[in-house]
């Protein structure tokens, strides 16, 4: 179903009202060669090797094209009439076949159906998808599995009611850059049964990170093989409550209200571990 057209024009007008440099288009994804722009008014100057733009990078005046042949990561500044610079503005443009991920989901017991869809987060696309979606094939020990190609999505889990009528129709949702073994009873979770990981292939094994003390009063500290670069917490309803480098393996929690949260832990590759902890 198409996005509503509005939201993109009042978003669109938006940036051009308050934006010194804009991207273009909307989408930014392809498996042909396809044409990024940057605008705004003055000189643009960019790189698409991830760098910040410097007076020394490629550079057009108001407007420039960027031919998109694989993933790219466009920045770009804009220097106006008054030679002052702006800040530095970005955007992940891809090409080609996306990533496949297995997502996992334990629903309820009293579930006769087990369904499935995804939105894309990125890359972005003009088309949003609705429920029920399509059936899940049963996996082993109560799970069930489903594969996606996305860099990073919402997912959705239901119980295949159509029309989806609430309180018959019930659904569980997250977000996630990678593999995702969602419990309804405990949300996303790193520690899957081990019937799960009975594969060869490297890609749908799980990193273990485990955090101690849970519960915890102050500083919950991580142990994992892998390095990870930030982390974020989360609350239950999905927001987010801070995000920062991961300089050390301890977290201070100690100004979080008591409750369930999860720490969102973010490696080199972009791959993404949520642990569930409690805060005293």
């Amino acid at each position: 179903m198409m996005k509503t057209f509005l939201l993109l024009f009042l978003v669109g007008s938006f940036q051009l009202c308050t934006a010194q440099i804009e991207f273009g288009p909307y989408t930014n994804h392809g498996y042909e060669p396809y044409t990024a722009t940057i605008q705004g008014s003055g000189t643009i100057y960019y790189t698409t090797n991830g760098t910040d733009p410097s007076a020394n990078s490629a550079s057009g005046v108001n407007a420039v094209n960027v031919t998109i042949t694989q993933n790219v990561l466009l920045k770009a500044r804009l220097k106006d009439s008054n030679n002052q610079w702006s800040g530095v503005y970005s955007r992940m443009y891809y090409f080609g076949d996306l990533p496949q991920h297995t997502v996992y989901f334990k629903p309820p017991p009293s579930w006769a159906n087990v369904c499935s869809y995804m939105n894309f987060i990125q890359p972005q696309f003009m088309i949003d998808f609705w429920g029920p979606g399509t059936s899940m094939t049963p996996a082993c020990e109560g799970w069930y599995k489903s594969t996606f190609g996305f860099y990073e999505a919402a997912l959705a889990f239901n119980n295949c009611v159509y029309p989806m009528i609430v309180p018959v129709y019930q659904e569980y949702t997250t977000n996630t850059e990678g593999t995702v073994f969602y419990d309804y009873s405990a949300g996303p979770i790193t520690n899957p049964p081990p019937c799960l990981l009975a594969t060869d292939d490297a890609s749908k094994k799980i990193t273990v990170v485990k955090v101690f003390p849970n519960p915890v009063q102050d500083f919950i500290t991580l142990e994992s093989d892998i390095n990870f670069l930030a982390y974020e917490i989360i609350d239950l309803s999905g927001k987010s409550l801070m995000k920062k480098e991961l300089k050390e393996k301890q977290i201070d929690v100690s100004h979080l209200n008591s409750g369930v949260y999860f720490i969102k832990l973010i490696s080199l590759n972009r791959a993404t571990n949520i642990v569930k902890f409690i805060k005293k």
